[in-house]
This record gives structure tokens, sequence and C-alpha cells, in this order.
């Protein structure tokens, strides 16, 4: 009897699914600001499928709108893949980080964890885990809020963005939005004094490299620091 009870797989799957998707849906808010900012910028500069067309396959919110900025100051293309490119390699450290949360995974699904992995899904996914365990459903569910998000908003920039005042600032909604992020992840000292080292570091160098390698660079000098201090004191 009790066999006849339990829930299909199938259905389980879904519902891990759908519990990503709702723990993500606030957060996915956050970011329709700043789609409608990219698409009414996008709008200026491409044809309404191709600005749509970026949305559905790069998917990288500041990367798009970068571009899209590039293109509108009539940048060569090659320098707008290459800023793209710089702009998107923190996503290794991300994918870095959720890796040992997904080792069971099935390979299958690895192309689409890719495809949706975002600085919001990354945020809410990682406090999950941290708390629950790994679950590679719970984050398709959390990126495909994301995603549906993005893509709407991307076309509500695209046709109505151009009656939409300067003065409204919607481009700072996902800097402010990342912001927020960062209290779903720092839980405790040594997350705090990472952090704070990443941002010392990352001032530092502002005057010395541009603003998409000091953060790489701060990201990725804190993290060490953070581990090595790790290992540290649970030898000692």
């Amino acid at each position: 009897m009790e066999t006849a009870l339990r829930p299909a797989p199938s259905q389980n799957r879904l519902y891990r699914i759908a519990k990503g998707l709702r723990a993500t849906v606030p957060v996915a808010l956050s970011v329709v600001p700043f789609g409608i900012a990219y698409g009414a910028v996008a709008a200026q500069t491409m044809p309404t499928w191709q600005a749509v067309l970026m949305s559905l396959t790069v998917f990288a919110g500041t990367a798009q709108f970068v571009a899209a900025s590039m293109l509108s100051q009539e940048a060569a293309y090659l320098p707008v893949l290459i800023t793209g490119l710089l702009i998107n390699s923190r996503l290794l450290l991300l994918s870095a980080a959720l890796m040992p949360h997904f080792r069971s995974a099935p390979r299958r699904l690895h192309p689409l964890i890719a495809q949706l992995l975002t600085d919001e899904s990354f945020a809410v996914s990682i406090a999950e885990f941290g708390a629950r365990g790994g679950d590679a459903l719970f984050f398709i569910g959390s990126g495909l809020a994301i995603f549906a998000t993005w893509q709407a908003s991307t076309w509500i920039g695209v046709l109505f963005g151009a009656g939409i005042p300067p003065s409204w600032g919607l481009e700072y909604a996902l800097p402010a939005s990342l912001i927020v992020f960062l209290f779903l992840l720092v839980r405790d000292r040594r997350s705090v004094g990472v952090a704070i080292l990443a941002a010392l570091v990352g001032l530092a160098l502002q005057p010395l490299v541009s603003g998409t390698w000091s953060s790489l660079a701060a990201t990725l000098v804190a993290a060490t620091l953070g581990v090595g201090w790790t290992r540290w004191r649970s030898r000692s």
C-alpha cells in the first residue's frame, strides 16, 4: 500500500524543478528592469529578431547590454565579442563552485545547466544547496525562472522601451540586485572576510586594469586566500 502511494519518479522530478522555480521567482523580478533596458538599447542597433535571438542564445544580461551599447556606438564585431567573453569569464568561477553539487547529475543535463547559469540562479541555488544538498533539477527550475523572465522583459524593452524616460535609470537595476544577492551567500565570518577582501583588491586594481579584469582578479585572489585559510585552519 505504501508503494502504491509513493509519487512517480516523473512527479518527483517536476516537483524539484517547480521548487527551484518558486524559490527564484521573487529574485527573477529584479531582472525585469534590466531586461527592458537591454531591449530598448538593442532595438536601436539591431532588428527585433536579432535582439530576441541574442537573449535566447547568449542569455547573459550584462554582456548583452554592453554588446548592444558598443554596437550602438558602431564598435567592430571582434571587440564586442572579446568584451562579452571577458565579462562572462566570471561564470567559470560560478560553474566551478557548483560542480561539486552536480557530480551525480546525468551528463545529458550538463549543457542545459551551463546555459541556465546566471548570477541569480547561482545565488539562489548555492544557498539552497548549503542547507539541503545539491540538486540539479532545483537549479534547472531556478534557471528557467530567470530565463523566462529575461525573455519576456527583452520583448517588452524591444517593443516599448523607446517610450521609457532615461531618467528612470533602469541600467542600475541589475547591479543593485546583485548586491542584494550577497546577503544570500555571506553567512559566516569567513565569507564576510573574503567578500571584503575581494572588494578591497578590486578597488586597488581599478587604477591599474580595466573593470572586468580587476573584478576577476579580485575574485581569484580572495577566493584562493579563503580556501587556503580554510585548509590551514582544518590542519591546525
